[in-house]
């Protein structure tokens, strides 16, 4: 064995001594797959709690008469749907309509609101939390704001939870998001009323985003560079993908929003598992000048894969925890907003990434909530709908680094907007089974979209206001999706118009990628001074797949020149050989 002692330049190099990529990576990695069914649980389950069955005016003078007869009888025809009304009922003496057999209603009749409450087609679907409190027509507000309600508390929880990572470390950060985001999914049965409903989904949202990102970030800290895309991918595709798919067929089966929220939101209970399983973050401990925590943690991983280290390299890298401790001391403390200030490139690609990444969360979950809106199968839309987070999660592995994060954003965007425009002919006509194909195909590339909008953001920020850049686009992100489900509820006022929307959402917002540097193939920034230049020398139509000498402006002229100057000297440019 070379007992030789090893130059520590950094945390990676230590973790690599003790296995980058071995039986402990491995293990957490099947522990962070959970936080992925958290992830499903916690965005996905409203749609099926909050799904409003078909539904009609209740007439207690003839809940005698079969479902069929006393629907066509005392619901009058929407001028705008052609469907049976949900919010208006014939009035009419039902005495003497019963008493002379009249099997037809009259046209002439008049027409009112509901009074009497309504009656809900639990036959054929759940009974959810809409059917419980009649959260329907005058009402139907409840649902979409209780989700706006989510995004809002996203806000403040991710500014929250980020402090507590930063402050007190990942491990408490992902207890707790998680405990929060299962106690309010428990509870949530147990509400009397929009308010308290209110408050449980503004508390679920405050976890949510932190249950699932906080353990992401801590499992890649511990994960070889060249392994850390296939980490971060394969549970958003294997597990996510299955988290969805089973949901609808769940709560069918229970038939009952309650003992479906009990089913899910019980499985968290994991979460308390995760001191004895995951340690702490070693590069955070570092940061935090607890070298001993930090240097017990690598001891650990190197006994689980089995690599016998020298007692000079623990020692090696207390050394380098305490120079990195020092170093953080001295260094001038940066902010958000040096990121608009320092120079107008960096101002420039904030600005539009934050854009980008605003119209990217919108649409993506727009046209997940959307399914409702499909006169299909509620069940099946919504497990195809998850089911399409597989293909697009691998697709966008490949497409990404051969299309380039560019034009990834942008044709994914616009093809969104495409599938859209074209799903509202095919519903007007009642091709329902096109217009569901399509919608699903613009949910397809909305989820493209979103797996390019994540890299696209980190790679775009400088390293030393990455962190900080990030939470901001991450913000904004839950910002702009607190009008997802109100594009959703738009519905009601025309069943086109949340498609319309939608589909303008996507064509704009393929704008603002294209003006961002591409990111593909070269090394990420570091400082705020290399982001002066970031960008400036590409060519706008260049894709990686066209090949790295076609990438900078004028490449043709350079390269011609460099073969002439080779002509004379015989020697080649060293800065376009670079390239």
């Amino acid at each position: 064995m070379d007992t030789k002692k090893p130059e520590l330049k950094d945390f990676d190099d230590m973790l690599k001594i003790v296995g980058s990529w071995g039986r402990f990576q491995i293990l957490a990695t099947c522990f962070f797959f959970p936080f992925n069914l958290s992830l499903a649980y916690v965005f996905l389950s409203s749609i099926l709690i909050n799904f409003t069955p078909s539904h009609w005016c209740k007439v207690e003078a003839l809940m005698d008469l079969p479902m069929e007869l006393r629907r066509n009888l005392s619901i009058p025809i929407d001028e705008i749907t052609n469907l049976p009304s949900k919010c208006q009922v014939y009035d009419t003496d039902w005495t003497q309509v019963l008493a002379r057999n009249i099997s037809e209603a009259d046209p002439s009749w008049t027409k009112v609101d509901c009074s009497s409450g309504w009656e809900y087609d639990i036959h054929h679907f759940h009974r959810s939390i809409v059917v419980d409190f009649d959260w329907v027509c005058g009402d139907a507000w409840i649902p979409s704001l209780s989700q706006a309600l989510f995004f809002a508390g996203a806000i403040p929880g991710t500014m929250f939870f980020g402090l507590v990572s930063d402050k007190y470390g990942r491990v408490p950060a992902t207890m707790i998001s998680n405990i929060v985001g299962m106690i309010s999914g428990l509870v949530t049965p147990f509400v009397t009323g929009y308010w308290s409903y209110f408050f449980l989904r503004f508390m679920m949202g405050f976890g949510f985003n932190s249950c699932f990102i906080v353990p992401y970030m801590l499992t890649l800290e511990y994960v070889d560079e060249s392994k850390r895309t296939l980490v971060g991918n394969l549970g958003l595709a294997l597990i996510l993908t299955l988290g969805g798919v089973y949901q609808p067929w769940l709560i069918k089966w229970l038939g009952d929003w309650k003992l479906f929220s009990w089913a899910i939101f019980g499985q968290m209970v994991f979460v308390f598992a995760m001191p004895w399983v995951m340690p702490e973050s070693s590069r955070w401990l570092m940061s935090q000048g607890k070298t001993e925590k930090a240097v017990k943690v690598m001891r650990h991983i190197a006994r689980v894969n089995k690599k016998e280290v020298p007692e000079e390299t623990f020692e090696s890298f207390k050394k380098l925890c305490e120079i990195q401790n020092e170093e953080l001391k001295n260094k001038k403390t940066l902010s958000v907003f040096d990121l608009f200030l320092h120079n107008k490139n960096q101002c420039k690609n904030t600005v539009l990434i934050i854009i980008l990444f605003m119209t990217i969360a919108l649409v993506f979950d727009a046209s997940v909530r959307n399914v409702e809106n499909l006169h299909f199968s509620i069940y099946i839309s919504f497990m195809v709908s998850t089911a399409l987070e597989l293909p697009a999660d691998l697709l966008s592995i490949v497409g990404i680094e051969k299309v380039g994060r560019r034009w990834s954003a942008s044709i994914s965007l616009a093809l969104v907007g495409i599938c859209m425009l074209v799903t509202i002919p095919a519903q007007e006509y009642g091709y329902i089974t096109v217009a569901a194909f399509t919608s699903m195909s613009g949910r397809f590339f909305a989820t493209y979209a979103m797996n390019t909008g994540f890299q696209f953001t980190i790679e775009v920020m400088p390293t030393e206001l990455r962190g900080q850049g990030n939470a901001l686009a991450s913000l904004m992100s839950h910002f702009a999706s607190i009008a997802s489900p109100y594009i959703v509820f738009s519905s009601n006022l025309h069943p086109h118009l949340p498609f319309y929307l939608m589909a303008c959402l996507g064509i704009l917002g393929a704008i603002p990628g294209l003006f961002l540097p591409e990111t593909a193939g070269i090394p990420l920034i570091d400082s705020l001074e290399e982001s002066r230049t970031f960008g400036k020398k590409d060519n706008f139509f260049w894709m990686p797949l066209m090949g790295a000498e076609r990438r900078y402006k004028n490449s043709q002229q350079e390269s011609a020149e460099m073969k002439k100057t080779e002509e004379v000297t015989g020697a080649s440019n060293p800065t376009f050989s670079n390239f």
